[in-house]
């Protein structure tokens, strides 16, 4: 079973540089737990170790045993 789940605000933090607006790099994060279930999020982040962080904080904000991660850099 997939569940869906997107945080608001997607895009939660922005940089300044150069007098133009940059943005961390989107990844899609699949959490998927013991009982077979399987968490989706898109996360904004600088790289891949923070995006499976963000997306470890959120599951565990669900309370479920994690097995292992997936984290993919959208295009």
């Amino acid at each position: 079973m997939t569940h869906s789940v997107q945080s608001l605000p997607l895009f939660n933090r922005c940089y300044l540089r150069h007098s133009q607006r940059y943005m961390g790099n989107l990844y899609q994060v699949v959490v998927n737990t013991e009982d077979g279930e399987s968490y989706e999020y898109e996360v904004e982040a600088d790289n891949f170790a923070k995006a499976t962080e963000i997306a470890e904080g959120f599951a565990m904000d669900l309370m479920v045993d994690i097995t292992y991660v997936e984290c993919y850099l959208m295009d």
